[in-house]
């Protein structure tokens, strides 16, 4: 006798759809007995009735405790940066052997980023109120070499563009701060380089006084007198570009002896610290050139491609 009822949709054998076997039927119907409310508040995905704006609002939500059932201990990771040191009335310089480029000029900052309490890179960064801005990381096994109480060098290794893999050229970057009244901050500076860096303190013979000028000259000086600031800013040029070759050299020592595995005989290696009367002959009329009227000086292709 036929049955005046259709068939299950379980029993019919051209179906598709899988059937789902419930392991626990009894939650499934609690679960589904539930008010809408209550399910929707319990899911990360917005409902088809929410308003186009809540669902845009709630896509990304802002923190953890907006995400339901998340705990601070499970959450991701919390980073911060914390600035170690600051110190006013800084330009920097990308030493070059024929023209050292002024990179920025403004507040030197060193910060360290930071993951869970720990610290994990530390930056030294110049900037102003312009766009102007630049950062390079400091490390135990790099230089930061202090050379009179104005002036400071790093070295960073960065890979070599076009080269083999595994190949590196050096960025030297020079530091030069107006000084006066900074005694303190400065002191404070050179703790936090020789924690984390591979700090050691040179000294240049006849040079000529050059430093004087950016030791003589206070941050506000240099920010509010703008001939001073030009005459520093060009003195400084002068100062980087007539000791490219020591730093050079100096930098090339310490890549030597890091590659070879003795980065931690680099504080003793030895500085050149005379200047050649040739070299001193150059940096004089290269300053003469800055300082002149309308002189604008061409920069090289290498110099354009290590700046950026």
């Amino acid at each position: 006798m036929s049955s005046s009822h259709p068939e299950k949709p379980s029993q019919n054998p051209t179906v598709s759809y899988p059937e789902v076997i419930l392991s626990n039927p009894e939650a499934a119907l609690s679960s589904s007995r539930s008010s809408p409310a209550s399910s929707s508040s319990s899911s990360l995905y917005p409902s088809l009735d929410m308003p186009k704006d809540a669902v845009a609002e709630n896509l990304f939500p802002e923190s953890e405790d907006s995400i339901p059932g998340s705990t601070g201990g499970t959450g991701p990771s919390s980073s911060s940066e914390r600035v170690l040191v600051r110190v006013p009335g800084a330009i920097v310089h990308l030493i070059e052997p024929e023209n050292s480029v002024q990179l920025a000029s403004g507040a030197l900052s060193v910060v360290a980023l930071e993951q869970d309490g720990n610290v994990v890179a530390v930056l030294a960064r110049v900037s102003g109120d312009g766009e102007d801005e630049i950062q390079w990381p400091l490390a135990r096994d790099e230089p930061a070499v202090k050379l009179d109480g104005a002036h400071y060098f790093f070295t960073l290794r960065v890979p070599s563009s076009g080269g083999e893999p595994g190949e590196f050229e050096l960025l030297n970057y020079g530091l030069t701060i107006a000084a006066k009244g900074q005694e303190g901050l400065l002191l404070e500076l050179d703790r936090v380089l020789e924690q984390y860096s591979c700090f050691s303190v040179q000294k240049v013979k006849k040079m000529e006084g050059w430093e004087m000028m950016a030791q003589d000259t206070s941050p506000e000086e240099l920010e509010s007198e703008k001939e001073k600031r030009k005459k520093v800013a060009e003195n400084s040029g002068a100062y980087w570009t007539t000791l490219a070759p020591n730093v050079e050299d100096y930098s090339g020592r310490v890549a030597r002896l890091i590659a070879s595995g003795s980065g931690q005989l680099i504080r003793g290696i030895l500085w050149c610290g005379d200047v050649t009367v040739d070299r001193l002959k150059w940096g004089n009329e290269f300053l003469s050139r800055r300082l002149r009227q309308g002189e604008t000086s061409e920069i090289s292709p290498a110099t354009m491609r290590r700046i950026k």
